[in-house]
C-alpha cells in the first residue's frame, strides 16, 4: 500500500486548483451528457487558411497507422483491450482528417466519422476523456472549415462534446492538457453562435490569456522544453489565429488574445528552429518524438499564410526560423 508519506510528497507540491480539480473530476463520471439541440452555427466572415498538415494516419477504408503500431477498427473497434491506452486516445483524435493528402481519403473520413457517432455514445469510453474531446472538436471544425459539409448529427455532437469538456477541465493537470481544453473551447465559441457558444468562448480566451505566459517563455519555447510539445503548443498558437481570423468576432478580449497570441509566433518558430536538425528531425531533448507534431516546415508554411513570414525569418537567438 501506498504510504501517507508518499501521498503527502506527492500533493505538497500541487497547487490548490490541482487538488479541487482532482476532487472534481472524482464526482463528474456521474453526471449526465448534455443532449439539448446545439446552438446556431455561426458564418464564417473571413479568410481560413490550410492548417499544418501531419504525415497520413489512416489506411482506408479503417486501419490506423498510430504511434508505430496499425490495427485494423474492425479488430480492435473504438475501445477496449490489445492496445495501450495513448494509441487509443490518438484513435479518437481525427488527426487524420486534415493530414497530408486528406482530400483522397474524404469517403474513408465520412464513413469513419459516422462509425465514430453510432459507437461512441455521449461519456462513453476513451475518447470521452477532456483532451481527446479536446483535440477531436478542433479537428473535426478544422475539416469543416478546409471545405467538407459537417452533417447535422456531427454537429449536435460537436455541441455534446463542447458542453461535456466545459464541465471537466483537466484543471489537476494543468500544462498542455488545460491549454489544449482552452482551445477547443474557444472553437466550439466560434464555431456555434448565441448565449451558450460565448459562455464557451469566454472561458476559453480566459484560460488562454491566463495560460500563455507561463506556457511561453520569453525566448519563445514551450515550458516543458521539449521540441515535441513546443511544435504541438506553436501549432495550437497557429490554429488559434487562424480561427480568430476566419470568424472575425469582435470581441475585445478576443482581439487581446490574438495580439498575445500573434505577439509569440515569430519567437516560438526561432525557438523550433534553434531546436530542429538540417534533416528536419527535432533534437531530443526531453519528452521528444518526430512524428507526433507536425513537421517544422508545415507550422512556417502556416505562419507565412497567416502573414507572420516577417517575424519568423527574423533575426533572433535561433538566427532565423529555416525549418526543413
Amino acid at each position: 500500500m501506498t504510504s501517507l508519506g508518499t501521498y503527502w510528497r506527492t500533493v505538497r507540491h500541487l497547487r490548490p486548483r490541482q487538488v479541487t480539480g482532482r476532487l472534481r473530476m472524482r464526482l463528474l463520471p456521474h453526471r449526465r451528457a448534455d443532449l439539448r439541440p446545439a446552438p446556431p452555427p455561426r458564418r464564417v466572415a473571413g479568410p481560413w487558411a490550410l492548417p499544418a498538415r501531419r504525415e497520413a494516419s489512416l489506411v482506408p477504408p479503417a486501419t490506423f497507422d498510430l504511434l508505430g503500431e496499425r490495427h485494423d477498427l474492425g479488430a480492435i473497434g473504438w475501445n477496449g483491450t490489445g492496445v495501450a491506452r495513448l494509441w487509443r486516445y490518438h484513435q479518437h483524435y481525427f488527426d487524420d482528417l486534415n493530414a497530408m493528402d486528406a482530400q483522397a481519403r474524404s469517403a474513408a473520413h465520412e464513413a469513419l466519422l459516422a462509425a465514430w457517432l453510432a459507437r461512441n455514445p455521449p461519456g462513453v469510453g476513451a475518447g470521452w476523456e477532456p483532451y481527446p474531446v479536446s483535440l477531436r472538436i478542433v479537428n473535426w471544425i478544422k475539416w469543416s472549415l478546409s471545405g467538407h459539409a459537417l452533417p447535422d448529427p456531427l454537429n449536435h455532437s460537436l455541441a455534446i462534446q463542447a458542453r461535456w469538456l466545459a464541465a471537466r477541465l483537466e484543471t489537476h493537470l494543468l500544462g498542455n492538457h488545460l491549454f489544449a481544453n482552452a482551445k477547443a473551447l474557444v472553437f466550439a465559441g466560434l464555431w456555434f453562435e448565441g448565449d451558450e457558444a460565448a459562455t464557451w468562448l469566454a472561458g476559453g480566451v480566459a484560460i488562454l490569456r491566463a495560460e500563455l505566459g507561463e506556457q511561453i517563455l520569453p525566448d519563445g519555447g514551450h515550458f516543458e522544453r521539449s521540441p515535441m510539445y513546443h511544435a504541438l503548443a506553436l501549432e495550437d498558437v497557429l490554429d488559434l489565429v487562424n480561427a480568430i481570423d476566419a470568424f472575425a468576432v469582435a470581441d475585445p478580449h478576443l482581439r487581446d488574445l490574438r495580439a498575445g497570441l500573434s505577439a509569440r509566433i515569430g519567437p516560438m518558430l526561432r525557438w523550433l528552429a534553434a531546436m530542429t536538425h538540417p534533416d528536419g528531425t527535432l533534437a531530443r531533448f526531453n519528452d521528444c518524438a518526430d512524428g507526433v507534431a507536425p513537421a517544422g516546415a508545415e507550422l512556417l508554411r502556416l505562419a507565412g499564410a497567416l502573414g507572420f513570414m516577417a517575424e519568423a525569418a527574423a533575426d533572433g537567438p535561433a538566427g532565423g526560423a529555416v525549418l526543413h
